[in-house]
């Protein structure tokens, strides 16, 4: 994770995350939606989770590819923007994961940052359009975008365990000390 140089195989795995953050929103068939502002799409976060063990471009590319999926899907600019949001928490667990911090905590801090991220873009679609309330924000959109973070992070855990039997990805998680 410390190289200065990116593989062809990781720019490979970016790319397959990538379109996989823009299939995700479009075809996945479990998804809760409470227009305009919170949609909760199973496995959406998966990709960018996954990208944090890659690096920033995969991190930035799936941020991407999650907004484009999202627009496309019809569910408006608000839930888009909330899928952007993915990128500051993305970019944090890669910089936590490559300083070799306890997966534990990555999750609790990438989670946090993903649902406080999320209730700012759910406070300006309150702010502009005057739909929601400050409860739904916080409970609905906070703690339901932390638990559903946190359910992709398992279901990415299990896809990582894979990925690294196989010896498609050369990751480390920290389980014991809080650091490196």
């Amino acid at each position: 994770m410390n190289k200065k140089t990116v593989s062809t195989k990781d720019i490979a795995i970016a790319a397959l995350l990538t379109a996989l953050s823009i299939l995700i929103p479009l075809f996945m068939p479990i998804k809760l939606v409470l227009e305009p502002i919170f949609s909760a799409t199973f496995a959406a976060h998966v990709p960018g989770i996954l990208a944090m063990f890659i690096g920033p471009f995969a991190v930035v590319g799936t941020a991407i590819g999650s907004t484009a999926g999202f627009l496309m899907n019809g569910l408006g600019p608000w839930v888009a923007a909330r899928a952007f949001m993915h990128l500051f928490f993305g970019l944090l667990g890669w910089k936590m994961l490559q300083k070799k911090y306890n997966i534990f905590l990555t999750v609790f801090a990438t989670g946090i940052v993903h649902a406080v991220a999320e209730m700012l873009v759910a406070a300006a679609t309150l702010l502009f359009t005057g739909t929601g309330s400050l409860f739904f924000i916080f409970v609905t959109v906070g703690c339901g975008t932390f638990i559903h973070h946190c359910i992709d992070f398992v279901i990415s855990g299990i896809i990582l365990g894979a990925l690294k039997s196989s010896k498609l990805l050369n990751s480390h998680m920290n389980f014991k000390s809080f650091k490196g």
